[in-house]
């Protein structure tokens, strides 16, 4: 349920200034100590220093994940619940350097991507994992809802289209809102907008917060990560991948996973494990 705002009545919520977004849901400040876990007996501490960037790197990693952006960082703390030893790899002075802290930080409902798409298969489930993501991580996750406005009948039949393609999608929630209620949700609309496409699920965060919170967990689990470490070559040497960077050189590993500049990722494999 999105809230009538009346403009210049109602300051913008700002994470971390008076309150913050949780699972996202906007808490306030003096209730903020109870969303947050608590050190008590049964709490696991880890040791945030589990692999120091001057110490030696070992000979072999099941993976090396090359960039540590918001695909990357998070790809390796899913990685770090298994028992394989990752290799987080940047070429940057610190993690978030690339795509991401450019990012817009939107976390799309999927109704926009072409059906039968890869994206059209992942992005209505990956929106559904944020809040609990942001229960565990806390990088702060508004579900702020988006609206796709209509000012024509033409522009009306781009929301209906927009609407079939979220269906296919399984996209949930998705409906067209008249004028009387548009504006109610969004008085600062000018006044020749009549309809828009409501997706309450979209949702909005900080996109280098998020990344620092998924590469600072998966370091607590004991993934490594080596900044400064620009990938100059990459060899497939029987069942392994030798990689290279200018700072030093790595070792092998049984599986390089690749983030590109568009945020997807590529993946190659080998069958066997490594012995390390």
């Amino acid at each position: 349920v999105v809230n009538k705002r009346e403009m210049g009545k109602e300051k913008v919520r700002v994470h971390g200034t008076e309150g913050a977004f949780v699972a996202g849901e906007w808490v306030g400040m003096e209730d903020i100590e109870s969303k947050f876990l608590k050190p008590c007996e049964k709490t696991s501490h880890c040791n945030r220093d589990v692999f120091p960037l001057d110490q030696p790197p070992k000979d072999e990693y099941d993976i090396t994940i090359i960039g540590a952006g918001c695909v990357g960082s998070l790809l390796a703390r899913e990685l770090s619940k298994t028992t394989a030893s990752v290799l987080l790899l940047d070429g940057a002075d610190d993690v978030t350097q690339g795509a991401t802290k450019g990012n817009s930080g939107i976390v799309h409902a999927g109704y926009d991507d072409k059906p039968g798409s890869v994206r059209s298969k992942f992005c209505w489930k990956g929106n559904q994992m944020f809040p609990e993501l942001d229960k565990q991580l806390h990088f702060g996750y508004e579900k702020c809802g988006s609206l796709v406005v209509a000012k024509t009948p033409q522009d009306r039949a781009v929301l209906e289209d927009l609407m079939q393609r979220g269906h296919k999608n399984g996209v949930e929630n998705l409906r067209i809102i008249e004028k009387e209620e548009l504006h109610a949700i969004e008085p600062g609309l000018a006044d020749d907008c009549y309809a828009a496409l409501h997706a309450p699920d979209a949702g909005n965060l900080i996109p280098y917060e998020f990344a620092i919170a998924c590469a600072e967990n998966a370091v607590d689990n004991g993934v490594e990560v080596r900044l400064r470490s620009v990938v100059t070559d990459i060899k497939k040497e029987n069942d392994l991948f030798s990689i290279t960077t200018k700072r030093w050189t790595p070792p092998k590993s049984n599986n390089k996973i690749n983030g590109d500049k568009s945020g997807s990722s590529s993946s190659s494999s080998s069958s066997s494990s490594s012995s390390s």
